[in-house]
């Protein structure tokens, strides 16, 4: 198939570098400073011990130029949750007959916002779960190799999971897109927002009684939402999500302990998503612990800690000086999630 990559990041770039390295038609929409290092250099793939590049990239700065190339079967959605509004307008202004979207967007309800615009039939829903960063432009670095979720029955999905699966995914077939995509979020809200806010590392928040139970009340908190909408959480490709979901009910100090292994082994020191959303006015909280909130506000389920976590965050992307209050300061986040314990 031929493929266009909406978004070169980390994402983006590991997803079209594997497919294009399997002999695919891949072109890469990207920003200017990514785009210039993809021209120069290609893209440069590195997982465990081995690198690979990808010369020759064929590049745009603009989905209009993309489309010059040759017109895609499949458009690889890869941008960040508050950037999904400008992609869609942007697909639905130039594209006169419809492409397929695969949406590999994290948290809640971006299927539902492509949806509207571009048709619901169009949209097909996708989670990554390997761990990667593009640690310089044009070099994409995999910490954590696990795999590609496709969820839904298009009649382009099984095709998908069998291009994904040639170019090296470990790729698996999903039925419900929704639980899909919340089992994703509760692998994104662990110790993502706390460890922002604080600063302290995964394994850190973990080894601290309060912080921990705030993980453990956040992820619960969760759960209550999914059984609530008809669905417990499911594994996904290198991640077992489904023991999660049961071991956040365990006795809390057992939970804490393994709860603190698997995170500080899948994470260990690197710093969360949204650490990297503090000050720059935009974040995807709003669709990780925020989705959270506006589905237990919805369904009538008392979401307090994902409340806080969510507030706190929006607070820091808007004015980065207010971190100092946090940083290093346990104390203060587990005031603002548990006010009456004070």
């Amino acid at each position: 198939m031929r493929y266009l990559v909406f978004g070169t990041g980390a994402v983006g770039g590991l997803m079209g570098a594997r497919l294009a390295l399997a002999g695919n038609d891949v072109t890469f929409l990207a920003r200017p400073r990514v785009a210039q290092a993809l021209k120069e250099n290609g893209l440069k793939l590195i997982e465990a011990s081995h690198t690979a590049v990808l010369p020759n990239v064929s590049t745009a700065l603009d989905f209009d130029s993309a489309l010059q190339f040759s017109k895609p079967d499949l458009i690889l959605l890869c941008v960040k949750a508050y950037d999904c509004a400008e992609a869609v307008g942007m697909i639905a202004r130039f594209l006169t007959d419809p492409i397929p979207v695969l949406s590999m967007l994290n948290g809640i309800n971006n299927e539902a916002t492509l949806g509207e615009s571009l048709g619901a039939d169009h949209i097909i829903p996708g989670t990554l779960t390997t761990a990667v960063e593009m640690s310089e432009p044009g070099v994409v670095r995999v910490a954590r190799r696990r795999g590609v979720g496709i969820a839904g029955d298009h009649p382009m999905a099984t095709n998908i999971v069998s291009e994904f699966s040639e170019a090296g995914f470990h790729t698996e077939h999903y039925e419900d897109p929704d639980r899909m995509k919340w089992s994703k979020l509760m692998t994104n809200i662990v110790s993502n927002a706390t460890s922002a806010i604080t600063g302290l590392h995964p394994g850190q928040v973990f080894a601290h009684p309060g912080l921990a139970r705030l993980e453990i009340d956040a992820l619960r908190e969760t759960a209550r939402i999914m059984r609530r909408l008809g669905f417990t959480p499911q594994n996904l490709p290198g991640v077992s999500v489904a023991l999660l979901g049961r071991a956040i009910y365990l006795p809390m100090a057992l939970t804490r302990h393994l709860l603190g292994r698997i995170v500080a082994r899948g994470r260990g020191q690197k710093k969360p998503s949204l650490h990297y959303d503090i000050g720059r006015g935009k974040s995807e909280v709003g669709w990780l612990n925020g989705a959270v909130v506006r589905y237990g506000t919805r369904l009538g389920i008392a979401t307090p800690v994902n409340e806080a976590l969510h507030q706190t965050m929006r607070a820091l992307v808007e004015d980065q000086s207010l971190h100092a209050t946090f940083l290093g300061n346990p104390e203060a986040l587990l005031a603002r999630a548990y006010p009456s314990r004070l």
